[in-house]
């Protein structure tokens, strides 16, 4: 999820031919070992206080301290990882950009840590939409637009992140309804009120749906409102995402509950197809690249 909506992020800037490779890359990195460091400790939290997801995963023995010690060094690892890259990011943006580093830090630790990690709750949903979306979309794009923009929070460079952040949030609390609709059961059994625990796998289906809808209907929109080049090609990504949501969809209404694991795969994939396409489409379509910085004489 975190490198479709990168990909994303700079397919924004690439509308505008503001593309830059390395901030686009440290962005990457950046979130690759973020979402390592929320996994690993989430799991560190389970096994630390017996909640039973690792259990059921067989992962290790809740009685077992080594594994534990394990977790915690890999997300404290990880997370200094994630730091070395967001402070080189900072350096790029300045003060507002490192503003925002603390800000995800402290999203990330509500969501997987501290009494009750908001994954534990209905809210959990709420976390991805803000973190893949409007954060990691509009960041991304705007760290790149940064470096020949004279004003950079200008509605010109922005507004295509402003659209798509909504496209992938959205996609992202898809893809996290999707897990814990594959735990549906397991997360009853451990007393783990997440979303779909609470509201039922029938509204869920509902919401994934109506989400999809929403997302395809915002991408159409924005490719309409900015006037964009061969219109029916950038719509294509949302199109053929939204196809494959609607497979999802019914796959999670017929196929027997001990085969839903592998939709969490698909639905993880369609947030990478999603920022993956957009980026192809827009760097060929979109305003040709400006920028005085260049790779390898290209």
């Amino acid at each position: 999820m975190g490198i479709g909506c990168v990909l994303m992020g700079t397919a924004c800037a690439a509308i505008h031919g503001n593309t830059e490779v390395l901030p686009a890359t440290l962005c990457m990195i950046f979130v690759v070992f973020m979402q390592m460091a929320a996994n690993f400790y989430y799991r560190y939290y389970d096994i630390a206080n017996s909640c039973g997801n690792a259990i059921d995963s067989r992962i290790a023995s809740h009685s077992t301290k080594e594994p534990r010690g394990i977790l915690k060094e890999c997300s404290f690892a990880c997370l200094l990882l994630a730091a070395m890259c967001g402070l080189s990011i900072a350096t790029m943006g300045g003060i507002w950009a490192l503003i925002v580093g603390f800000f995800i830090v402290l999203i990330v630790w509500l969501t997987v840590g501290g009494s009750m990690p908001l994954l534990r709750t209905p809210y959990g949903i709420v976390c991805p939409f803000i973190l893949f979306g409007p954060i990691c979309v509009i960041t991304t794009s705007l760290i790149q637009s940064m470096h020949e923009a004279t004003e950079p929070l200008n509605w010109f460079d922005i507004t295509p992140s402003l659209y798509m952040s909504i496209v992938m949030g959205l996609m992202c609390v898809n893809a996290t309804m999707l897990y814990s609709y594959s735990n549906f059961y397991s997360d009853r059994r451990n007393s783990k009120e997440t979303f779909v625990a609470a509201v039922g796998r029938k509204p869920t289906r509902i919401i994934f749906m109506i989400n999809s809808i929403i997302y395809t209907v915002v991408t159409i929109f924005m490719c309409l409102q900015l006037h964009l080049p061969l219109n029916g090609l950038d719509m294509l990504p949302s199109t053929l995402c939204f196809i494959i949501d609607i497979y999802i969809w019914w796959q999670m209404k017929t196929r027997p509950r001990y085969q839903l694991k592998s939709l969490v795969d698909v639905g993880n994939f369609n947030v990478l197809l999603m920022g993956l396409l957009s980026f192809l489409i827009f760097e060929l379509t979109g305003t040709p690249d400006d920028s005085t910085l260049t790779f390898f004489g290209i």
